[in-house]
């Protein structure tokens, strides 16, 4: 007879790869993941839509109250994503596409610990263009960059060079800000850039110096060591979340690796050196957080 806890370890094995089968069948093609996009915002039982957000609920356990900064909120799906873990936490939602706003309105107006701003980040203030790819009238939002390029490149990885040719490219014009110029003080930050994450971060850095939050990105291959470097500076350690076990490990550089870079797995996560030991660790973490 199992154990209680082996039984909830099997369960949530169980759960993660029935989640992660379906998120590879989602971006197979744009119409596929059309469907699972709005099935996750109509089955709220299906949030965290990016499984490794299941790594929130360690952050939140030990800072209780504070605010979330939403770096590239798209259309709410990870302020959505949040409240599963916390329903009282202030969110900044930040996100650059007109066309998202009508989306983080209708949160907005069911949470009142939520604001937004339709603005972009990065390393100094400036207006720049944004591109979005468009598949048959499928808007494919979360594809948004300020460099074409990025789009093409984003796209072709996730459904295929076939689907990148077809798209159709849309641009529109926002202001990005430095984040370090609302004097905020975050206790978990997000950020989604597609590409650009290195430069929010620049803008960020006495915010992060100052508010020691805890930091959730994506790290481009060609991105990490000047991204590991930015945090070594700040005294921070770089995770990956095991969305399988429910633990963080070091071995960042197994993210890399074609197993790895999958749906759930995508996520890097900063934290304080501090704050490291207070996370669970798989048998191997737990021995390097100790030295």
């Amino acid at each position: 007879m199992y154990r209680l806890p082996k039984l909830r370890s099997l369960t949530r094995r169980a759960t993660g790869a029935f989640v992660e089968g379906c998120a590879r069948l989602a971006e197979l093609h744009p119409f596929a993941w059309k469907v699972a996009w709005e099935a996750v915002h109509r089955l709220p039982f299906l949030l965290p839509h990016d499984k490794s957000y299941n790594a929130f609920r360690h952050f939140v356990a030990q800072r209780a109250n504070g605010l979330f900064l939403d770096v590239g909120a798209n259309d709410g799906i990870s302020i959505l994503s949040f409240r599963k873990f916390n329903s009282t936490y202030r969110i900044l939602a930040l996100e650059p596409n007109p066309l998202l706003e009508p989306a983080l309105r209708r949160i907005k107006s069911n949470d009142p610990y939520l604001d937004y701003r339709m603005v972009g980040a990065g390393a100094a203030p400036a207006r720049l263009q944004f591109f979005v790819p468009i598949y048959r009238g499928i808007l494919l939002h979360t594809f948004t960059s300020s460099a074409r390029e990025q789009v093409q490149f984003s796209v072709a990885r996730s459904f295929g060079k076939a689907v990148a040719e077809a798209i159709e490219i849309k641009q529109f014009e926002c202001e990005v800000v430095r984040l370090d110029s609302l004097s905020l003080d975050p206790t978990l930050i997000k950020i989604d850039a597609e590409g650009f994450d290195y430069d929010v971060l620049l803008g960020l850095t006495e915010t992060i110096a100052r508010s020691r939050p805890f930091v959730v990105t994506e790290i481009a291959t060609d991105e990490y060591s000047k991204i590991k470097a930015f945090f070594d500076a700040l005294d921070y350690v770089l995770l990956i979340y095991n969305i399988l076990d429910d633990h963080f490990d070091r071995d960042v550089s197994s993210y890399f690796s074609a197993v790895s870079a999958m749906s759930g797995h995508r996520n890097f996560f900063a934290v304080p050196q501090e704050m490291a030991d207070s996370l669970p660790f798989a048998a191997r973490g737990q021995e390097m957080a100790a030295r």
